[in-house]
């Protein structure tokens, strides 16, 4: 079986799981699930969350407000790079210096943020990236709520697994670093480590990434959450 086929038939046999056919049509609910391993996450912009918040105890005092507002714009810009990496892309994003606006349209484009959020945090940013006259304590305490929901919200807000074991032992993982899907004949957990060989990878670049990626991304959540309903997705 050659790699295209191996692509192909872990695709068929993910969309059995859920009971869709390869042209992604309902036959019927199956009795197990696929199991999704999570990605280990890095980024905490809690923490200049809460640095903002103890600043905003105090904003009758001049530095308090100025260092709030900065607290507030290092917070939203950790949670927006702790998205980029959840989906897959830091290695992309670094190379390629994207600016937050660019951030921001990929976030979008992967539907995992409202873009009613999006925009409310792009026009909040750009005020910020800006504000170099002492703030007023109203404009902090704005800044303070909007920064507040985004970090809360990319908390919460679930981003699609790009890590699967199937009942078959067969597995995908993705390396975040590489930016590359690995696909193993059976699960690296039940293996020796020096045993721990892909079959083969599948990099960011590959004509047949983008593809796979969509596939991940946004087909198998869809089969997630229409199994139930007994509804065709649509790809």
């Amino acid at each position: 079986m050659d790699e295209d086929q191996r692509i192909i038939e872990f695709r068929r046999k993910l969309c059995s799981h859920y009971g869709y056919d390869e042209n992604l049509k309902y036959r019927g609910r199956h009795k197990t699930n696929p199991r999704p391993r999570r990605g280990k996450l890095f980024l905490e912009p809690k923490e200049f969350l809460q640095f903002a918040i103890g600043d905003a105890k105090t904003l009758e005092q001049e530095g308090s407000r100025a260092n709030c507002l900065s607290n507030c714009k290092r917070a939203i810009d950790a949670q927006v790079d702790r998205l980029i990496r959840r989906l897959g892309f830091s290695p992309l994003a670094r190379r390629q210096r994207w600016n937050i606006p660019k951030k921001l349209e990929f976030i979008s484009q992967s539907g995992i943020v409202a873009p009613k959020i999006l925009r409310q945090l792009n026009r909040l940013r750009n005020g910020l990236e800006h504000e170099f006259a002492l703030p007023s304590k109203q404009r902090v305490e704005d800044a303070l709520d909007v920064a507040t929901l985004f970090v809360s919200y990319g908390e919460l807000v679930p981003v699609p697994s790009l890590n699967w074991s199937l009942s078959g032992k067969e597995t995908v993982r993705y390396d975040y670093d590489a930016m590359a899907f690995h696909f193993f004949d059976r699960n690296p957990d039940d293996v020796p480590e020096t045993e721990v060989k892909p079959a083969f990878s599948l990099p960011y670049g590959d004509p047949r990434f983008p593809d796979f990626y969509k596939f991940l991304m946004k087909i198998v959540p869809s089969m997630e959450r229409s199994w139930r309903l007994g509804k065709d997705v649509q790809a």
